[in-house]
């Protein structure tokens, strides 16, 4: 049936589902990169059995994330991985001062496409993306409010507006990681849904408008104009309960699609009676100054791959419960400010803190044993 454009929903029309596609070339694989949305490339040394289930995964997430892999020699070489999973934000959208451009999957099992699908809800998303219907999915997920900036988003005619625009959200966005997610949505494909914050904005007229998705319930920042000062005043009256919705919609429940049962969703039954918890007050006390070697998880309760890192970690935490010279701990980075000289741009990040020495970023695999052999060969 013939939708009138009054009607057009982009979030009820799923995009077509594409093949694998093989990235041969360093210039296939930037050219990948280069898109809006976030890219999933699994890297493999050679055809078997790792890449066979990184391709099955990827077939049954297609309508999800865009995936690709690469067997080439010169792009193995150039980012140094030989059986990984990574993915790459959209580069518009990543700034170096708030966004670590990749994530590696924390695991080889690439068969469990509810465990990846999991990690690339969250590690997909930088600190402002733009909503489409791919991203609408992972934003719900995250269970936090949305605060949309409406706008003629215009990557092609116009990168310089849109770009000034995505960098004064950023600026607000920063100060509110863990409680609200912020996305840019382009008033074409969105003008359908202006009016439930109870804007009134037309494509062309160079209009910006603000609204806070919360479940079912809608919040309009109204016909202030858009500023840093006027978007975090509007976020500080949200969070302070100060606000009336415009409108009480019917949502669907997104955390309830396709990812039930999904390992290292349920943690509740995880013992980490071996992993010290850190706090400003105690991190001296455990950690730079405890004449010990200590591994620092900095994580966030909502970070859907820090869930998915906890068995491991407090596996870690066990391995080596009776060894006194050793320490395993993680800091809420969320709740709490990293201490000066641990740089945390994301979640979760990990730290090598050798007795009496800086601290070492820890990239590699987040398995219990992997990252075992990662503190022993330090200590060696």
């Amino acid at each position: 049936d013939y939708m009138g454009d009054d009607d057009y929903d982009p979030d009820s029309m799923p995009p077509p589902a594409t093949e694998l596609k093989e990235l041969t070339t360093a210039e296939e694989f930037d050219s990948f990169l280069d898109n809006e949305d976030a890219s999933v490339v699994g890297f493999f040394a050679e055809e078997g059995d790792a890449l066979d289930a990184f391709k099955s995964s990827a077939q049954t997430l297609a309508y999800d994330f865009r995936f690709a892999y690469t067997t080439s020699a010169e792009v193995l070489s150039k980012y140094k991985y030989k059986s990984a999973a990574v993915v790459f934000k959209p580069p518009r959208f990543v700034n170096d001062k708030y966004d670590k451009p990749k994530a590696r999957f924390p695991g080889t099992n690439f068969s469990n496409s509810d465990a990846l699908k999991i990690f690339l809800r969250e590690a997909s998303l930088p600190l402002v993306g733009q909503l489409t219907y791919n991203t609408k999915e992972r934003y719900s997920a995250r269970g936090i409010p949305l605060v949309k900036v409406f706008f003629d988003v215009d990557y092609t005619l116009n990168p310089k507006g849109s770009n000034y625009y995505v960098n004064r959200v950023r600026k607000v966005a920063a100060e509110y990681v863990g409680k609200l997610s912020f996305a840019i949505a382009a008033i074409k494909d969105y003008s359908w849904e202006t009016s439930d914050y109870g804007l009134s904005l037309e494509e062309g007229k160079k209009q910006v408008g603000v609204g806070i998705e919360d479940g079912d319930k809608r919040y309009g920042m109204g016909e202030e104009e858009f500023s840093v000062v006027n978007l975090k005043a509007f976020c500080e009256k949200f969070l302070a309960g100060e606000l009336e919705p415009t409108k009480v919609v019917e949502t669907p429940d997104y955390n309830s699609y396709g990812g039930g049962g999904g390992e290292g969703e349920e943690d509740g039954d995880v013992d980490e009676s071996a992993v010290t918890v850190l706090t400003p007050d105690n991190f001296k006390e455990e950690v730079t100054e405890s004449g010990k070697d200590a591994m620092v998880e900095f994580y966030a309760p909502w970070c859907g791959h820090c869930k998915m890192l906890k068995p491991e970690y407090a596996k870690l935490g066990q391995e080596f419960a009776g060894d006194d010279s050793v320490v395993i701990a993680k800091m809420d980075a969320d709740e709490h400010q990293a201490p000066e000289g641990f740089d945390v741009q994301g979640f979760p990040t990990i730290f090598y803190v050798p007795k009496g020495g800086k601290p070492v970023s820890y990239d590699g695999e987040r398995s219990a044993d992997a990252m075992a052999e990662f503190i022993r060969k330090q200590r060696a």
